[in-house]
């Protein structure tokens, strides 16, 4: 148990690192210290599903997070290359994270908390992103269906894993995880500001690490009880 509370506080530190030292003048050192995260993370889930919950559901669980964490690295690209491919960059992100997305739903299906309510829940955040992206003043461009298909699906898992944690008696580990994706819709719904809005403040993208980096981390910290 001591290496898991050591591999616990390099991801939490590094996390915080990250967020501290992100700046679009630095991207270099910016994705190096993203990428020691990312790793650290990961790391944190592999230990964590070989010591302690080692089953069809949490190796679901963990390839999510994985491909969660190497989309992110993939949209931080757009700070260290040519501009001009930023939509496709964009697109590589949204694919991997919609890739993670599906995973967590079959993960989720197989724990049989995949209902029609969690559907409903994805259909209605897709439906409402697209209504309100004009008033959210979101140019999605050649990027509207790709994040549509990824909101639903993002949507989808909110619902389930809220779904879970009633039905689980709010188990604390369902609990990390329902907190862990409702963290991870809000930290999207910021991104989107930032990739379609043109919002580039800094504490802006700051703001949405910090929920990323909760989400992941709370997610990564549920595997101990599934």
């Amino acid at each position: 148990m001591v290496t898991f509370y050591i591999l616990l506080a390099l991801a939490i530190v590094l996390s915080i690192a990250f967020i501290v030292v992100w700046s679009r003048e630095r991207p270099l050192i910016s994705f190096f210290v993203k990428g020691l995260a990312t790793i650290s993370i990961i790391t944190l889930a592999i230990y964590t599903v070989s010591m302690y919950a080692l089953n069809t559901v949490t190796i679901l669980l963990l390839v999510g997070l994985v491909l969660c964490l190497l989309g992110d690295l993939v949209l931080a690209l757009p700070e260290l290359c040519d501009q001009g491919r930023r939509a496709d960059i964009i697109t590589f992100g949204i694919i991997s994270f919609a890739m993670a997305q599906i995973v967590f739903i079959v993960m989720f299906g197989l724990m049989d908390v995949v209902t029609l309510y969690g559907l409903i829940a994805g259909a209605v955040v897709a439906g409402a992103i697209f209504l309100l992206k004009k008033p959210m003043k979101l140019e999605f461009g050649k990027n509207l269906i790709p994040s549509l298909i990824y909101a639903g699906l993002l949507g989808t898992n909110v619902a389930s894993s809220i779904i879970l944690m009633i039905v689980g008696s709010f188990n604390l580990c369902y609990i990390l995880l329902a907190v862990g994706f409702v963290s991870f819709i809000v930290s999207d719904l910021i991104l989107s500001q930032i990739y379609f809005a043109g919002d580039q403040r800094p504490m802006t993208q700051k703001i949405n690490y910090v929920f990323y980096y909760l989400a992941i981390l709370l997610i990564a910290l549920s595997f101990v009880g599934i």
